[in-house]
């Protein structure tokens, strides 16, 4: 791509009005929060270990590969707090894979050797390393192994000052764990991503990338890398809003290191650098110069060539706010020195930059000039245009890529949110066909129970008239001819007598008595119960309990007319009065004789009353 194309591709990726987004203090808070939530979920599992004991003892009673992972779990616990041992299991779990043929333990091996060159500032060491596992070609079965790599590879490019290298190599990571869905991959690009920004001073976009890998350790449950997260956000807090921010978090960190297993010199180092920077910026010159003093000790300890030319970096600032010149330049001078040890290039450039003022200050014109001319040569070597465009461009790309998921994400969720209005559409369209069925089917109920309701009132003062009319007429009854004796089911004389004595139980209201059955009443009418089965279901035509429940039925519904009183009690009352022993019972005898409930009926009568009174 000749330069006329990349400055066209340029134009049209930077004239895409890309808005990121802002993370406020009470963000970090809430992710804060959820990492503490981790942590104490974590322990009341017991999935935190405190003790390497327990992992020495699973090493020694394991065998194969259950022994190199549990080599890999000691090199975890020692790996930031004491380099030497770490190493010492890993070369353990190198050789026991080699032995036991056992490829993903040999290539996490050789990985872990080059986490350890890096943190020694050994970048050559780690690449070399990291190029061989690539010229073997047998990652391509471990996500796990390749984004460790990948990552590892980002951060030396990063220190390194290839900064489009770091972005592409992060990038790529980043594309990878999307690709395979993976939450590791993309933990470990995002923390790739969040270093280089870091680096560059873009501390808005690192601590964006520094949450986004934060979301996947919490999705993982990873409690190992909490602290130095804290620690990358306590650091980026600082420049985007302050100390007294910073100082909250670290306050945190404090707390919930009380939690956890020790973090370790390496983690200690850079948390004591950056609250050395904090105290700096304070004017609390003797804190910072404790912290600094402890951090110097740590380095030394483990060999952290890596954390050294920053750690000098920070006794200079801090010579230069006690206005002691000398001591910031000799500072800077051991920066710059220790940073050409590891190939640091980017602290070299800024380092120099920093001398040649300061020498020039004090006089020194030809050394001023000497740094200057190094500050340059690295500045056009790290800030060339091709990587200014390369950065630019993979930005761009990434964006792109990100804009493209966010549309494909919108036209899922439009998609799905016309789905959702179309299922409430028709759940609704439901609801009011079955709302209008279920209105027309209670005004017909309604209706239909008005009309029994009005029939039965009608019956029930013919019944009343007739009643009143036969205490006045006394006529005989009509006796059966002689002639069909014969053909009766038994003897006219006992039906007639079992008649009459029927008739008086109905009178005196016998049948009110709860303890009226069929066995009860042929004692009172001093008859079987053959025959008096058989006289009510001929003359009466009924059964018998059809038979006494239709007297009680119509003994209420005159007196239900006739009793306000006895009209407003209670129903399981007027049940009880009116002879059924339970409440279902009576209803069920209601509503066969009448088509409607009792209370409905005592309802309609009462209006009836109600309006008959006005």
């Amino acid at each position: 791509m000749n330069l006329k194309r990349i400055v066209i591709v340029l134009f049209v990726f930077v004239s895409l009005q890309v808005v990121g987004q802002t993370y406020t203090a009470q963000d970090v808070e809430a992710y804060l929060v959820r990492l503490e939530k981790l942590v104490d979920e974590q322990l009341a599992q017991g999935n935190i270990v405190f003790d390497e004991k327990e992992l020495l003892d699973e090493r020694s009673s394991s065998q194969g590969k259950e022994k190199v992972r549990a080599c890999f779990k000691l090199y975890n616990f020692y790996i930031y707090k004491s380099p030497e041992l770490a190493e010492r299991y890993n070369n353990e779990s190198l050789d026991l894979s080699k032995e036991i043929d056992y490829t993903e333990g040999y290539l996490q091996s050789i990985t872990h050797q080059a986490f350890i060159y890096f943190m020694q500032g050994k970048f050559d060491q780690a690449s070399e390393l990291l190029d061989r596992l690539d010229s073997e070609n047998l990652l391509d079965q471990y996500p796990k192994i390749i984004a460790d790599n990948n990552a590892l590879k980002s951060y030396i490019h990063t220190e390194r000052g290839a900064y489009d290298l770091a972005l592409d190599t992060s990038l790529k990571n980043l594309r990878y764990g999307e690709a395979i869905e993976n939450p590791y991959v993309l933990m470990k690009a995002y923390s790739s991503v969040s270093h280089l920004y870091l680096r560059l001073g873009q501390y808005e976009k690192a601590l964006e990338n520094c949450l986004k890998g934060i979301d996947h350790s919490l999705a993982l449950k990873r409690t190992q890398n909490i602290l130095p997260k804290i620690d990358e956000m306590a650091r980026m807090v600082h420049v985007l809003q302050g100390s007294r921010p910073a100082s909250e978090i670290y306050t945190f960190y404090l707390k919930l290191k009380q939690k956890l297993p020790g973090p370790g010199g390496y983690i200690e180092s850079a948390v004591f650098m950056n609250i050395a920077s904090i105290y700096i910026e304070q004017g609390e010159f003797a804190l910072a110069e404790q912290y600094l003093n402890r951090v110097f000790e740590l380095i030394n300890e483990n060999e952290y060539r890596f954390r050294l030319p920053r750690a000098y970096i920070l006794r200079a600032e801090l010579s230069l706010k006690r206005a002691d010149t000398t001591a910031a330049i000799k500072s800077y001078t051991a920066s710059y020195g220790t940073a050409r040890k590891i190939n640091a290039f980017d602290v070299v450039k800024d380092v120099s930059h920093k001398l040649a003022k300061l020498h020039q200050a004090k006089g020194n014109v030809e050394l001023g000039q000497s740094f200057s001319a190094i500050h340059w040569a690295v500045r056009d070597s790290l800030f060339s245009i091709e990587t200014n465009q390369r950065i630019q461009i993979l930005e761009a790309s990434r964006r792109i890529n990100e804009i493209s998921k966010e549309k494909e994400i919108l036209e899922i969720r439009t998609k799905n949110q016309e789905e959702r209005y179309i299922f409430i559409l028709l759940v609704l369209t439901l609801t009011l066909i079955c709302g209008g069925i279920a209105t027309y089917s209670y005004f017909k109920v309604k209706k239909k129970n008005r009309l029994l309701f009005f029939r039965t009132k009608e019956l029930i003062q013919e019944k009343i008239d007739q009643q009143n009319k036969a205490l006045h007429t006394d006529k005989p009854k009509e006796s059966a001819p002689k002639g069909s004796r014969s053909q009766e089911y038994i003897d006219e004389d006992i039906k007639e007598i079992i008649l009459i004595k029927l008739k008086n139980f109905e009178k005196n209201n016998d049948f009110l008595n709860q303890k009226c059955s069929l066995s009860w009443l042929s004692e009172e009418l001093q008859t079987n119960q053959k025959y008096l089965s058989q006289v009510i279901n001929h003359e009466k035509k009924s059964n018998f309990n059809n038979y006494i429940n239709e007297l009680r039925i119509n003994y209420l519904l005159k007196r239900l007319v006739e009793d306000e009183d006895f009209r407003n009690s209670k129903l399981s009352y007027i049940a009880s009065v009116c002879g059924f022993n339970n409440q279902n019972t009576f209803y069920s005898a209601f509503k066969k004789r009448l088509g409607i409930l009792p209370s409905y009926f005592i309802k309609q009568l009462n209006e009836e009353k109600e309006k008959e009174r006005n």
